[in-house]
This record gives C-alpha cells, sequence and structure tokens, in this order.
C-alpha cells in the first residue's frame, strides 16, 4: 500500500509541477496548450512505463518465491534423505558392534569358566 501510495503521490506531484510551471511561464494560449498536451503524453509515457516495471517487479519477485520454495522443499528431502541413510548406517554400525561386543563377552565367559574348571 505504501508504494502505490508513494506512487501516486508522484504521478501527482509531477502533474502539478507541470501545470504550475506551465501556468505560471508567460505564453500564448496556443503554445500553453500544446505545451500541456505533450507534457501529459509524457506523463501517461511515464505512468505507463512505471506500472509495466512494477507489474515486472511483481512477476520476478513470485517467480522468486516460487523458486525459492521449490528449492527449500528440494533441500528439506536431500536433509531428510541423508539423515535417513545416516540412521541406517549406524544402525546397521551398532548392530554390528552389539554382536560383537557380545562375542566379547561370551569369549570371556568361556575363558572364565576354563580357568574355574582347571584351577
Amino acid at each position: 500500500m505504501n508504494k502505490k501510495g508513494f506512487i501516486l503521490g508522484v504521478l501527482v506531484g509531477g502533474v502539478a509541477g507541470a501545470c504550475a510551471a506551465l501556468l505560471t511561464t508567460p505564453v500564448s494560449g496556443e503554445n500553453l496548450r500544446g505545451q500541456i498536451k505533450d507534457s501529459t503524453n509524457d506523463w501517461m509515457k511515464m505512468a505507463n512505463d512505471i506500472k509495466d516495471d512494477a507489474i515486472e517487479l511483481k512477476e520476478s519477485v513470485s517467480n522468486l518465491t516460487k523458486e525459492g520454495k521449490e528449492i527449500f522443499t528440494e533441500l528439506a528431502t536431500d536433509v531428510k534423505v541423508a539423515v535417513e541413510e545416516w540412521q541406517q548406517d549406524i544402525s546397521s554400525n551398532r548392530e554390528n558392534l552389539q554382536k560383537e561386543m557380545q562375542e566379547i563377552q561370551d569369549t570371556i565367559a568361556k575363558l572364565e569358566q576354563q580357568f574355574k574348571n582347571k584351577g
């Protein structure tokens, strides 16, 4: 809303300034009408250019927002997959470590049993 107000203020201020300058300048009526017509055409062209630029800016922001959402979605998916793969890798390693620890404990228990039987 502030942008619209600013643009409208620029346009109204420009038109008012141009009108004031034209009306206070000593020229003939025919020249004055010609200057007003030329000035009006220039201001209309400028207003259309500003409108076109605003539309282009809006489209650029919209496209950037869409691209940002797509990139964020892809990144979130990639992170999720990476975390799941990491958890699977750790899970298999953890199971292997637990098996090895159990084998070591079993071996120690057997050795203790052998020492008790011989002793």
